[in-house]
Order: structure tokens, then C-alpha cells, then sequence
């Protein structure tokens, strides 16, 4: 019976965003031109779908795809394969090589061993041991998916939150702090978290060309300032009541040769991507060394190629080919118009689409929110860099909701914290997270 009034729900959100494109071809303002209100349609229905799900988000880009290429490629300049471009862009490629890192990380077990190293040096104090485990969940997320960051991490605190007395709220910091560590952690890093590709991409359009290492210059003191929040605030929120805590931490083996090589091409390939104005190779084209270097000598095989996130990757390209149609069309700068944006002084831009970022993405995918609200600023001409990052940003501030993010999920589904958990310590650290991206972009970005 559920399994059918979800099916039923699904035709019904189908129906309406395709409804709302044939209103939007035949009833749209007068003062839109044949391409805005093409765009207009096709911008509505992939709002309709990637907030309700009704079809995957990457269905979701391959639809943007067909009908952008057949409605709106002949009332615009260019032909349909502008929009088939950022399906294979820069962007993409930095990702994917940001994915083979992370499966040569998972595939070696690096990942575990790191986790243990450096929390086998955070003490037994519950204050040190929440930290610890924060700063390493931030730090992983930062290179790995914050989803494979997130199940490793509970995996590591669950024997620490079992030994601790039922009715001690602290367990409940450390399990909370988990998710949300993993939702910042990829703000710092281009490959971190895929709204700071839409966000790149976008900036490339408008001559605004972001190194790897001036991202995380950018990014990094933003990141940290965060983290110090979501502490101060689990701690105010879920006071510890022991003294100490002991971390039971799992022996490995020693490292083998091959988790030795792993490593190198993780230090080499950072190292590139952060050295780029040295160099002068593009960070994209050094994501092709860990792909040559793991795939060509066999150490990571073709099931770990075709486990890859090739979904998230497909997710991106409509996100970037959808923002092509929107810049294409005019759309981008009749919204702003029509809205009146225009008119706004800086700050309080900054303000409303970091606000409304960290909404949305709390109700949708912050891929598809990053992807609908950057192509907007953009167009406005106003400081396009600091207002992108704020989106990209604030897109990561996934922390009302289990259904925010997959790290959420994971954590509600652990069974030790509540929805109203989460919910209100989320709350606070989403209105400071709004709140910093407004100051620190206006006076350091």
C-alpha cells in the first residue's frame, strides 16, 4: 500500500513539473523572449524533480539534457552541444580524479588507518575525544565522500558510545558530531563537496579562474571557524557527565607495499593540485595521475571503476548544463531584474542567498541547490566570486534534518539521537554558518 501511494505521489510530481513547463511556454510574462520562457520551463520542472525526488536527481540531468537540446538549442546562439559540454568539462574530471583517490583510500583501508593514527592522539577527556573525532571527520571529508566519511566514523565511535551510561547526553554530541564535521569537511577542498564544482565552473565562465590551493586559502579559516562552532554548541547542548573517555581502537597490520604506493600518489597528487602556478598543469588534467596510476598498475580494478560516483558526476554535469541554458537564455538576468536584486546593496545579497542556500538545502540536494541559485549571481555582475562561494558554501549547511544528507541519515539511522536532536543544535549552527559566510565573504573573500 505505501510502496503504491509513493508511485501514485511520483506521477503526480511528474505531472505538475511537466505542467508547469507548457504553462511556462504558453503563459509566461510578455516581456520574456521564446528562450526565456523555454528555459524558464525546463529551470521549474528540475526545481519540481530534484526537490521531490520523483525521478533520480541524475534522471533528473539527462531530462535537462533533452530538453534544453531540443526546446531550447534553436532560440538561442550555439547548437545543442553546449549544453553536452559540461558533462565532460574541467570540472568533471577534477571530481572524478577526487573519486579514485577516494576508492584507492577505501579499497587499502587508508582511510581506517588514518582515522586510528590520529585519533589514537586525541587523550580521554570528552571534550578532546569529540574534537578529535571531528577534526578527523573533516579532514577525510575534505578528500573522500562525507557519506563513506560518515559510516566510517559511526563505525568508530559506536563501541566508545556503547560503554557510556544510557542517560549521558554527551553520546549524543559525538554521534551528532559526526555528520555535521562531514557536511563542512568538503568546503574545504574543490573536489570536497560537488557544489563547490558548480560553483568553479561558474566562475571559469566569467574569467574568475580558482586555483586548488587559492580554494582552500579561501575556504580553510572559514571551515575551522565552523567546526569551533559545532563543538561549542554539541557541548552547550549535550554536556559530557564522565571525566574521561577511552577510545577502543582497533590493531591494524602493518602497512603492505601497495598501501604504500596509495599513499605516494595521494601525497603526489595533492601536491600537484596545491603547486598548479608552479607547474602550470591544470588541476584537472592532474586528476588523470591517480586514475593512470591506480587503474594502470592494476591495484585498483574495473568493479572499482564501475563503483566509481558516476550518479553524483552525472548530477553535476546537468547542474553546470542547466546553468549554461539559464546564462544562455537571458533568464539569468531577467530574474534579477523582475526580482529586483538589482537594487540590493552587497551585503544584504550576500546575506539573502547564503540564507536561502542553507534553506534549500536542508529540502533538497545541495547539488541542485547550488546549481538552481549560482547561475543567478553570476549574472548579477556583483563580486560574482564572493556571492558564488556563499552559495557553494551555505549549500553544505545540511544540519535541520535526517533527511538533509546522507551523513544525517546515517547518523538518525544509528538509533542513538532523536529528529529534535539534530533539529535544534542543527539550527544554531546553520544561523552562525549563515552568519559567517555573510562577514568572512564580505570582508576576507
Amino acid at each position: 500500500m505505501k510502496l503504491k501511494r509513493t508511485s501514485l505521489l511520483r506521477v503526480l510530481w511528474a505531472f505538475l513539473a511537466f505542467l508547469a513547463l507548457w504553462l511556462s511556454l504558453k503563459f509566461a510574462p510578455a516581456d520574456m523572449n521564446q528562450a526565456q520562457r523555454t528555459c524558464l520551463g525546463i529551470f521549474i520542472l528540475a526545481a519540481v524533480f530534484w526537490i521531490t525526488e520523483a525521478i533520480p536527481l541524475f534522471v533528473t540531468s539527462f531530462l535537462i539534457l533533452a530538453l534544453q537540446s531540443v526546446l531550447l538549442a534553436p532560440h538561442i546562439d550555439g547548437s545543442y552541444r553546449v549544453f553536452l559540454a559540461p558533462f565532460f568539462s574541467s570540472t568533471i574530471l577534477l571530481f572524478l580524479g577526487g573519486f579514485v583517490l577516494a576508492r584507492g583510500l577505501a579499497r587499502y583501508h587508508l582511510d581506517e588507518r588514518m582515522a586510528y593514527y590520529l585519533l589514537d592522539k586525541v587523550g580521554d577527556s570528552p571534550g578532546r575525544v569529540l574534537f578529535g573525532m571531528m577534526a578527523v571527520t573533516a579532514f577525510l571529508s575534505m578528500w573522500m565522500s562525507n557519506t563513506a566519511t560518515t559510516a566510517l566514523m559511526i563505525a568508530v565511535a559506536y563501541p566508545l558510545v556503547r560503554q557510556m551510561e544510557p542517560e549521558d547526553p554527551f553520546s549524543k554530541a559525538l554521534i551528532l558530531g559526526i555528520p555535521f564535521s562531514a557536511n563542512v569537511g568538503g568546503i574545504g577542498t574543490p573536489i570536497g563537496t560537488p557544489p563547490n564544482a558548480i560553483a568553479l565552473s561558474a566562475l571559469k565562465e566569467v574569467g574568475v579562474n580558482l586555483s586548488f590551493l587559492k580554494w582552500m586559502v579561501l575556504t580553510v579559516p572559514l571551515e575551522v571557524f565552523i567546526l569551533l562552532v559545532i563543538y561549542w554548541v554539541l557541548t552547550m547542548f549535550f554536556r559530557p557527565r564522565a571525566s574521561k573517555l577511552k577510545l577502543s581502537l582497533e590493531k591494524m597490520p602493518p602497512p603492505e607495499k601497495r598501501e604504500y604506493f596509495v599513499s605516494g600518489v595521494l601525497v603526489l597528487t595533492v601536491l600537484l593540485w596545491l603547486t598548479t602556478g608552479l607547474h602550470g598543469i591544470p588541476s584537472s588534467v592532474v586528476s588523470t595521475f591517480p586514475i593512470l596510476a591506480l587503474f594502470g598498475t592494476g591495484l585498483l580494478k574495473r568493479e572499482d571503476f564501475n563503483s566509481l560516483g558516476w550518479d553524483v558526476l552525472f548530477v553535476i554535469g546537468g547542474g553546470l548544463s542547466l546553468g549554461v541554458g539559464v546564462h544562455r537564455s537571458g533568464l539569468d538576468r531577467w530574474l534579477l531584474a523582475s526580482l529586483g536584486f538589482e537594487k540590493l546593496g552587497f551585503y544584504l545579497l550576500l546575506f539573502i542567498f547564503a540564507f536561502l542556500a542553507a534553506l534549500l538545502t536542508n529540502f533538497m540536494s545541495n547539488t541542485s541547490t547550488a546549481a538552481l541559485l549560482v547561475p543567478l549571481v553570476i549574472a548579477l555582475g556583483k563580486n560574482p566570486l564572493v556571492l558564488s562561494l556563499g552559495i557553494a558554501l551555505s549549500a553544505s549547511a545540511s544540519m535541520l534534518l535526517p533527511i538533509s544528507t546522507p551523513p544525517n541519515a546515517i547518523a538518525y539511522g544509528s538509533g542513538m539521537i532523536r529528529v529534535k536532536d539534530m533539529a535544534k543544535s542543527g539550527a544554531v549552527i546553520t544561523f552562525i554558518f549563515v552568519i559567517a559566510i555573510s562577514t568572512i565573504g564580505y570582508f576576507y573573500w
